[in-house]
């Protein structure tokens, strides 16, 4: 919508930004941060939800549904979009008819976070908000450091997305849906790695890498590339990158940061980290599998680049329990152990089941609602093969508000091809989990969609029926 990328020196000369979407997660949190500068802020949503409760309870005004008007715009400097619309919503056609400047909430961001001496974005195809939640947590608990940071999942130490901090350093997922992490620009940019995903706008791995490699270019020969030298569309990625590489590795000892002796202590990673071949510090972390191990030494890594000492990185990652929504901790019944997890991508799904098999006493029992035709149609075959550690599976309708459906591609045929249980109604999902745990178990509510509304059901409702 621009013809040049929002720089920090454009933003001051703006007193009002329209959000278009405010009610998402990194949106909400930009309203905020907008809101903190003393800015005016206003915004339309689709519908109102927690979230936009909140922002109204700030003293945001917000419009919904169909109620689309043009007075709304007038002395607005800067309208902000979700990816989520485009350029024929009502809300696009009345900010471009203002004539006012319009950036994707990836600019916003960007933006941001380039006004920052130190700033960290984080991509990858999976563990975005994991591994940006771990460094969040490293530098809130350091000694004088003050960060700011915006993150895809609620952070369980201050019980937001994003914190707006006073010291030097901004920490940020940059996503690559749609390519909007080109908008960002970070001073250290990690790759966790790179797999096939969002096949609605990706075509292909080649198509896919060279984004990514565009993401690393804008470090500048200034930056530091963090690449998981165990995954090679990483390095792939960072073959002609101008700048510094640092490469972390599980399995990998010729890797800048390693993991080494490392063992799965009931399914909860414990190892030492070395760093050019040398002892930096060990780790007990608290949250489960081996993905994890992968994730804290990108994080560990890019840290450490930052500026923090090997003590202070191992505290942040011996008290680091996780973001909501991945592998998080909802309660117990029947002695079973009950998670919510947003894994909806194949890697994702058998990198989680793996972590659950690692802690259970008994079974493993997911309930997964797929997420969006297009994934599921490309990837078919990949998720046919990814629940191979649930002892019992149950699938639900799968989930797509922005498709259009395909009937070839549904819950209930992937639940025939794998043999699972299929349960049509979202609302019987819960009833059917609670008949079926026991002793030693468990039991995941799994996706991106809105099944974590019933994950959100049972944490209501588990501690009156263990009474």
């Amino acid at each position: 919508m621009t013809e040049k990328h929002l720089r920090p020196d454009d933003l001051s000369g703006i007193r009002s930004v329209y959000f278009i979407g405010i009610g998402g997660i990194s949106m909400s949190a930009l309203a905020e941060i907008m809101l903190s500068r003393n800015l005016r802020v206003c915004g339309y949503d689709r519908s109102p939800s927690g979230v936009t409760e909140r922002l109204e309870s700030l003293g945001i005004r917000i419009r919904y549904g169909d109620d689309h008007r043009a007075e709304d715009f007038k002395d607005v400097d800067l309208v902000c979009y979700t990816a989520a619309v485009d350029s024929s919503h009502p809300q696009m056609k009345l900010a471009s008819e203002a004539g006012l400047r319009i950036v994707p909430r990836a600019e916003l961001l960007g933006c941001i976070a380039e006004s920052y001496p130190v700033s960290i974005g984080v991509a990858g195809t999976h563990g975005k908000s994991t591994t940006s939640g771990m460094l969040s947590h490293m530098f809130l608990n350091a000694e004088s450091k003050d960060p700011t940071f915006i993150v895809g999942a609620v952070v369980t130490d201050v019980g937001s997305t994003f914190r707006i901090g006073r010291g030097e350093e901004c920490i940020y997922e940059a996503c690559e849906y749609k390519d909007s992490f080109l908008s960002f620009y970070p001073g250290i940019a990690v790759v966790l790695n790179i797999e096939m995903d969002h096949t609605d706008y990706f075509k292909s791995m080649e198509q896919l890498i060279g984004s990514f490699r565009t993401y690393l270019s804008h470090t500048g020969p200034e930056g530091t590339a963090v690449l998981n030298a165990d995954n090679a569309n990483c390095l792939s990625a960072g073959a002609d990158y101008e700048g510094r590489i640092v490469t972390f590795g599980v399995g990998n000892t010729s890797a800048d940061y390693y993991a080494s002796n490392l063992c799965m202590n009931n399914g909860y990673g414990v190892f030492d980290v070395m760093h050019d071949g040398k002892k930096f510090c060990s780790i007990r972390l608290r949250i489960p599998g081996i993905h994890n191990v992968s994730n804290a030494l990108a994080a560990c890594a890019a840290a450490h680049i930052a500026g923090l000492t090997a003590d202070e990185i191992r505290e942040g990652l011996e008290t680091y329990y996780g973001v909501r929504r991945r592998f998080e901790p909802l309660g117990t019944f029947n002695g079973a152990l009950f998670y919510d997890d947003y894994a909806h991508h194949p890697d994702e799904i058998r990198a989680t089941l793996a972590a659950a098999k690692g802690i259970a006493k008994g079974r493993v029992i997911c309930a997964f609602q797929p997420h969006n035709y297009s994934r599921l149609r490309d990837l078919f075959n990949d998720f046919g093969s990814a629940f191979s550690d649930a002892d019992k599976l149950i699938l639900t309708k799968l989930y797509a508000p922005r498709e259009t459906a395909l009937e070839d591609y549904t819950s209930e045929k992937l639940a025939k091809l794998i043999g699972a249980e299929y349960v049509e109604l979202l609302d019987d999902i819960t009833p059917r989990l609670l008949n079926e745990a026991r002793e030693g178990d468990v039991v995941l509510y799994m996706g991106a969609g809105n099944i974590e509304k019933e994950a959100e059901r049972f944490r209501k409702m588990q501690k009156p029926l263990d009474k």
